[in-house]
């Protein structure tokens, strides 16, 4: 009995001691930063193709990649292909009843910034 409480002694001041003493301080993995080898005229391309890639979430998914198959996933499209595709629907060259009325709304700036912006997603 004398050997129980002893030992329950030493544990309670482990534990005590244990409570008492400063937590371990987390270290978090560096997390590579994918804007840090973007120019300032890229990020801010890229800020402004963010910001408009928003009403495209709706359809094509948030970063580009959709969830429904009626839309297409457009996640790394490459620029010119993005870029042809938008003038067409903004033009009427290429009719559709949903894209059409988006372009339409597009300016150059707006295009290109979107194109750039889906470029830099991963399309996986």
């Amino acid at each position: 009995m004398n050997q129980c409480i002893r030992l329950l002694i030493f544990v309670s001041i482990g534990l005590l001691a244990a409570a008492c003493s400063e937590p371990a301080k987390v270290t978090e993995t560096a997390k590579p930063d994918p804007w840090a080898a973007l120019s300032e005229q890229e990020r801010e391309l890229l800020r402004h193709g963010e910001a408009r890639a928003r009403s495209c979430a709706a359809c094509h998914g948030p970063q580009g990649i959709s969830r429904n198959r009626m839309y297409p996933s457009i996640a790394g499209m490459s620029a010119e292909e993005m870029t042809a595709a938008l003038l067409a629907y903004r033009s009427g060259d290429i009719v559709n009843p949903l894209m059409s009325p988006q372009a339409r709304g597009l300016s150059d700036d707006d295009i290109a910034a979107l194109a750039f912006y889906f470029t830099q997603q991963k399309a996986d």
